[in-house]
C-alpha cells in the first residue's frame, strides 16, 4: 500500500483578513507570518495553531479565520502535518 502523501495545503483568505484587520499592525503581521509558514517547505503545526488563535481572538477576525481552521479540509491536512512530524 502506497503512502497518499500530503494534502496540499489549505490557505486562508489572506487578503480579506488583512482588509478586515485595517490599521491593526500585530493582526497584519500574524496573518503575515502565517502565510509565510503555510507556505514554507515544512510548516510548524504549532505556529500555524499559535497564529490561528491569535487571529481568533481578534473579533472582526474571528469568523473568517474560524471558517478556514475548522473546515474539514484544513483539520485534515492540520492532522496529517501533526502526526507525520512534517
Amino acid at each position: 500500500m502506497s503512502d497518499p502523501g500530503p494534502e496540499s495545503v489549505p490557505h486562508p483568505p489572506y487578503d480579506e483578513l488583512r482588509a478586515a484587520a485595517g490599521g491593526d499592525p500585530e493582526a497584519r503581521k500574524s496573518v503575515d507570518a502565517l502565510q509565510a509558514e503555510l507556505q514554507s517547505d515544512k510548516p510548524n503545526p504549532e505556529t500555524v495553531r499559535q497564529h490561528a488563535s491569535f487571529l481568533r481572538s481578534i473579533p472582526v477576525l474571528e469568523a473568517r479565520i474560524a471558517n478556514w481552521f475548522d473546515d474539514p479540509n484544513t483539520q485534515r491536512w492540520f492532522l496529517f502535518i501533526t502526526d507525520s512530524g512534517l
